[in-house]
């Protein structure tokens, strides 16, 4: 079983109530972070089977009267789009039955414009790879869209590896790892 699958199942196999208790640390450990309190636009990603629970982060955004954004998953042109929501009321069912901005209810984002992407992935190790779910979406948009955003990936510390895992060119490097244990500051985007 290669790597992404072995800690997915992992993932998977974490009791719910567990993650739960997890999603709540990984949460108050982001909103520590300096920057995430100083960031004007962000875009978070809904949470989909057992990835950290993002909706509590997002509603307590909402609540703040900060700006959020959304992707939409343009599964033909293979890329995520940005939107702004005002409410979780904005959201449908959509790509990879996922909840995501409905595009008649909510504005769309330059990408250019986001002060930070928080990032789901499936593995990541402590220079901050990164291992998706297998499309190319999150790694097409923070290189070409979203090249100057700070890039913050949620994860449970099950899914950081103590080695280094396997980049190839196109895969894209975080700036930030939150776990329920830890904030790991990354430097694999600076080529060390």
């Amino acid at each position: 079983m290669d790597l992404r699958k072995r800690i997915l199942a992992e993932r998977d196999k974490l009791p719910e109530t567990l993650r739960a208790e997890f999603s709540r640390r990984i949460k108050a450990n982001l909103f520590s972070l300096d920057e995430f309190s100083a960031a004007k636009l962000l875009m978070l990603f809904c949470s989909f089977r057992s990835e950290v629970d993002t909706f509590p982060i997002i509603s307590t955004l909402l609540q703040q009267k900060r700006r959020v954004v959304l992707p939409v998953t343009d599964t033909k042109k293979k890329e995520l789009k940005c939107y702004l929501i005002k409410d979780l009321n904005d959201l449908k069912v959509g790509a990879f039955s996922i909840k995501e901005p409905d595009p008649l209810k909510c504005e769309e984002i330059a990408p250019r414009l986001l002060d930070i992407v928080v990032v789901p992935g499936s593995v990541f190790d402590r220079r901050g790879a990164r291992f998706g779910y297998g499309g190319g979406f999150y790694d097409r948009f923070l290189s070409k869209r979203a090249p100057s955003a700070l890039r913050i990936a949620l994860a449970f510390s099950i899914q950081v590896m103590d080695y280094n895992i396997p980049m190839k060119p196109h895969d894209e490097f975080m700036d930030i790892i939150i776990t329920e244990r830890e904030v790991i500051r990354c430097d694999g985007r600076k080529g060390n």
